[in-house]
């Protein structure tokens, strides 16, 4: 399994200190950015793109095309959410209704690359910014297990974001949750830690460092692949760090040469 990281001037340095090792560097798609961070280390490209907004039909196909050209980005990863304002005025919302609107979004997607190439990511409940518009079906393991099913999909499965969806939704089984996803399909591993602190509308927020309560997941995480229980994924990635004003306070050096060895040792020891 390749170890990542979220690529911040930071972890470059670290890297370059031979404080810590990584595969590869995490990179937004920011054509600017990649074709920088491409020449001092291999890295793959984390895209942007959003799943059941009804926004991918106008998806510029060519330049997915090129992120798969680019540094070791094998899939086109999105972000799997269901709103309920994307519906119409008394128009079906259930289960069914809501797996099927996200798998016909991704037909285009899988008709161009293939559905193999094509991961769904977990969210949050409730995101920040849609909050209350959100349809907590949309991080019921079920569907997104439905999703992956019936779109050939693989997914992408976010520790924390399964974690905050927990919170969010009364669920106190992460495990039970966890192993409930179709872990079957497991192509790509993403970890970092939850704030303790909650923000004004009462809600935790990711991007910080590992706390006790998420290296266990974590490590329950790294137990279920590597007793085969889970499907073994090509990579897991390290999101802490990054670029811009949003980062600045969570890309700690100290933080990233504490426990980016510890996750590269989990990772391979799977």
């Amino acid at each position: 399994m390749q170890f990542a990281i979220n690529y911040s001037p930071q972890a470059l340095q670290l890297w370059r200190e031979g404080l810590i090792t990584v595969d590869l560097f995490k990179c937004p798609d920011w054509p600017g950015l990649v074709a920088e961070v491409s020449r001092y280390h291999a890295l793959y490209v984390h895209c942007s793109l959003i799943v059941g907004l009804g926004q991918l039909a106008d998806v510029d196909m060519e330049a997915l095309a090129r992120w798969l050209d680019t540094g070791e980005t094998t899939v086109i990863n999105t972000h799997l959410v269901a709103l309920r304002s994307t519906f119409a005025p008394g128009e079906r919302v259930d289960a069914d209704a809501i797996v099927s609107r996200i798998v016909r979004e991704l037909e285009p997607l899988c008709n161009r690359f293939g559905a193999e190439r094509i991961l769904v990511e977990n969210l949050t409940c409730p995101l920040r910014g849609w909050g209350a518009d959100q349809l907590p079906a949309s991080v019921d393991p079920a569907v997104i297990t439905a999703v992956c099913e019936r779109s050939g999909c693989g997914l992408l499965l976010d520790l924390a974001h399964a974690t905050l969806a927990c919170e969010g939704t009364g669920n106190s089984d992460i495990q039970g949750y966890l192993d409930a996803m179709p872990v079957h399909r497991l192509r790509e591993l993403h970890v970092v830690g939850i704030s303790p602190k909650r923000d004004e509308q009462g809600n935790r927020q990711d991007h910080f460092a590992l706390t006790e309560c998420d290296w266990a997941i974590a490590e329950y995480a790294l137990g279920q692949i590597g007793a085969g229980k889970w499907q073994h994924p090509e990579r897991m990635a390290f999101e802490y760090g990054g670029i811009g004003e949003k980062f600045a306070f969570r890309s700690d050096p100290a933080v990233m040469a504490a426990q980016a060895p510890r996750l590269y040792a989990l990772a391979k020891s799977a």
